[in-house]
């Protein structure tokens, strides 16, 4: 599912989508997304990874990142999805919380960051979840005000 010959070591913005195991909507508690939030944040800050945009939608995760090359991508998702398997747990749930693999945009030197994160946050409108996305309590970002966007 990897760009062959691409190297994912390479900082810049990735748009990244991870599926939960089967699609099932597991990412509907709000503590849970709570606490997957705060990891992410965790994990960013030890990888030197900004999180332009992130969007927990209940059977799956977008998220607008770019690399610092301290961390490949494959890497990170990795890590983030085996600490969130852990809070998963941690917070009722069994078995796999994510699907294998994942899939991955590389921007492209024309696409704007603000206007990628403005998509990502937007999914949970596109949903129907709710009609503004600055009331999706599972979205956000790490570095741009939720206002400026």
């Amino acid at each position: 599912m990897r760009l062959p010959g691409f190297d994912y070591r390479h900082p810049g913005p990735y748009h990244v989508t991870i599926g939960t195991y089967k699609r099932q909507p597991f990412l509907t508690s709000s503590e849970l997304v709570a606490a997957l939030r705060e990891e992410l944040a965790s994990l960013a800050a030890l990888a030197g990874v900004q999180v332009y945009a992130y969007c927990f939608m209940p059977d799956h995760l977008h998220l607008l990142l770019v690399l610092s090359g301290k961390m490949d991508l494959v890497e990170f998702v990795r890590r983030f999805k085996g600490r969130s398997t852990r809070i998963f747990w941690q917070h009722g749930g069994k078995g796999k919380l994510w699907q294998r693999g994942f899939y991955d945009h590389i921007l492209r030197q024309e696409e704007d960051l603000r206007e990628v994160a403005r998509y990502i946050l937007g999914n949970a409108v596109r949903a129907g979840l709710v009609q503004d996305f600055r009331a999706y309590q599972g979205s956000g970002s790490f570095v741009f005000r939720l206002e400026d966007l």
